[in-house]
Parts: structure tokens; C-alpha cells; sequence
């Protein structure tokens, strides 16, 4: 695999099906992450677009959200903005919704709601949505972001920080929902607010007979911002149950980058598209890939971790190729990529 050169110097699945524990479920192997999200957690600001000013376009509400937060406006960005525990962490949470929802009649009580009874709140305006609910043990969790290696104490109180820490996080997320009528129209939502993406609790179940305790055992309680399952019927991506070991592997380390994981899921968002041969400015995938560090010239960096990047996409066996070419319109170099159609 050549380095990358510097610069100026939704899917279609048809699952089969079975039942477990009364609960209707897709064959095992693959779960769904949620096309929304993923698009909010690849969102950047590219500099050579020009864009309007975010708070000039922002609802009232969401405004005063944000003012009520106290956070500077310096500080608000659009989109999902995770580091690569966070990302690891949502994968889990990903995984762990799909396996203990019913996830193949969307128009079944529990599609996607996780392993508790949902709480309903409001949906932008006037809609009314289930709030999935999780319950697991920290261990799970971590055995889960670890790639199924073996856990230790210091690797729980490691998850147990990176939930807290993402407990304490708001996101300013926007998307647009496309849906069609009975009669073929048209009909699209647009969806804003400034809100969590997960929200922590504790329960603790304990069993006995009469006076005495046979067993006790607490459980994390973890409610999900409504995107995790917005549309997962028809708008998801697949990914591998075994995605996170599998990524780990390829980069030869538990600490993958964030360049490294973008690179993955934006190419994986790709292949359930169909865009087999996805093309992309050098210079807009280094934004897509690393913001921050181009915002800081840092650019040297970004392109080494791109290489890497790159590398492990490919032991991955998702990318099978890329070349480099000047763009006809603008003359800019872009990048081409060609995916394995069979990667699963």
C-alpha cells in the first residue's frame, strides 16, 4: 500500500429471522447503527464552503437551550463530535440495542427500544417517540469495548469514566427525515435541538425467598437520545458483531485514532450506499478525517495518520484499492477508493 500523498508538497439486508426469548430478531452476526447517527458523527465544517452563521439559522428554542446550558458559542459545533472511547462506547450501545429489541416489524411495540420499557418524549414538534432503554452490567459493557478480551477492574472504572464524561456532553444535532406518503408524496421532516446522547442511571434487581436474599445484582440503566433508532428501519448501516475487535487488531492496539475511525465508518457508510468506488478531495478528507488538526496546520500529522488510517481499513478488508487523481473541475487531488463489494 503506496502513502498517501501530502498536499502542496443505508443497505438493503434481507435477514433471516428467529425467535429468542419471544423477542423478534435478525440472524446473529451483524447489527444495525443508525444512518443518522452516523451522518451526525461525520459531520464537519469544510472552510472553502461558504456557510452561513450557524446561530443566525438556529430555532429560538435551541438557542435558549444553549443559553440555559452556559456553554460559549465559540465552543458549539454541529454534529456528534466523539473521541475514539466515546465512538467504541456507542458502538457497543449500538450492538447491545439490536440484540436485546425487536428488530424486524417496525410496526411492532419494542422496534429498537432496547431491553426496558421506553420512555416517550416529544420529537421535535407535536411527535411523540420512544426513548430506548438499555439496562446492562458494566462488566458487559466493557468485555463488549474491549473486543471481548478479558476485563479488569481498571478497565471498568475506565468505561465507567468515559460514560460519565459523555453523560455530562450536549450535542447540537440537525437532519432531515424523508419519508413517503400513501399516495407517493413527499414528506420531509427536519429535526434540531441541543440535547444528550445518552443518559445514565443505576438499578440494582435482587431475588429472594421469604427473608433472605438469594441474589443481588446492579445494573447500569442507559437511555438513548431518540436518533439511535430514528428511521433504522430504512435508513442504517450494518456492521459486523465483531467490529470493534476486528478494528483493534488491524491497528495493533486498543488506543485506534480518531482519524482511523472515522476513515472506517465514513468508507463503511459508503459500501451500504453502494458507492463502491467513492471519490473525495484530499484536501475535504483530511477535514471529514481530522478538523481540529487542520484548523491548527497540523496537516503533516493528519496525512501520517491518514496513512495508517488507510492501512488498517485495508487488513480490515473493506478497502481493496485507492488511486490519486487531479479533479476535472477544480484540478484539486482526490482520492479514489475502491471498495470490497463483499466486505461484511
Amino acid at each position: 500500500m503506496h502513502p498517501l500523498p501530502g498536499i502542496g508538497g443505508g443497505a438493503v439486508f434481507n435477514p433471516l429471522s428467529k425467535q429468542e426469548g419471544g423477542v423478534d430478531v435478525e440472524k446473529k452476526g451483524k447489527f444495525r447503527r443508525s444512518g443518522h447517527l452516523t451522518d451526525q458523527i461525520l459531520k464537519y465544517n469544510y472552510p472553502k464552503e461558504i456557510q452561513p452563521s450557524l446561530f443566525d439559522v438556529l430555532q429560538d428554542e435551541t438557542l435558549q437551550d444553549i443559553e440555559v446550558a452556559g456553554i460559549e458559542k465559540t465552543e458549539i459545533v454541529e454534529g456528534i463530535r466523539l473521541s475514539p472511547s466515546e465512538t467504541k462506547i456507542i458502538d457497543s450501545l449500538c450492538k447491545h440495542l439490536h440484540e436485546t429489541s425487536q428488530n424486524l416489524d417496525p410496526k411492532k411495540e419494542g422496534y429498537y427500544t432496547g431491553s426496558l420499557t421506553p420512555e416517550n418524549i416529544e420529537h421535535g414538534k407535536g411527535e411523540i417517540t420512544p426513548l430506548p432503554k438499555l439496562a446492562m452490567s458494566l462488566y458487559n459493557l466493557t468485555k463488549e469495548y474491549k473486543g471481548g478480551e478479558e476485563v479488569s477492574g481498571k478497565d471498568i472504572e475506565n468505561v465507567k469514566q468515559i460514560l460519565t464524561e459523555l453523560n455530562d456532553k450536549k450535542f447540537l444535532i440537525k437532519y432531515t427525515e424523508h419519508t413517503k406518503g400513501k399516495k407517493g408524496e413527499w414528506i420531509k421532516k427536519e429535526y434540531e435541538a441541543f440535547r444528550k446522547l445518552i443518559d445514565i442511571d443505576s438499578a440494582t434487581l435482587s431475588y429472594g425467598i421469604g427473608d433472605t436474599e438469594h441474589y443481588k445484582k446492579k445494573e447500569t440503566v442507559i437511555l438513548l437520545n431518540p436518533i439511535f433508532r430514528r428511521q433504522i428501519d430504512s435508513k442504517f448501516i450494518l456492521y459486523p458483531n465483531d467490529i470493534t475487535k476486528r478494528t483493534i487488531i488491524a491497528y495493533g492496539s486498543h488506543n485506534v485514532s480518531e482519524i482511523t475511525l472515522r476513515l472506517r465508518d465514513y468508507l463503511m457508510r459508503e459500501h451500504s450506499s453502494k458507492h463502491y468506488t467513492p471519490a473525495i478531495s484530499i484536501n475535504k478528507l483530511y477535514y471529514l478525517l481530522a478538523e481540529k488538526w487542520m484548523k491548527e496546520s497540523r496537516k503533516k500529522k493528519v496525512k501520517e495518520y491518514t496513512d495508517k488510517a488507510i492501512d488498517v481499513v485495508t487488513k480490515l478488508g473493506l478497502l481493496e484499492s485507492f488511486k490519486i487523481e487531479s479533479s476535472k473541475t477544480t484540478g484539486e487531488p482526490k482520492i479514489v477508493f475502491t471498495l470490497n463489494k463483499d466486505w461484511e
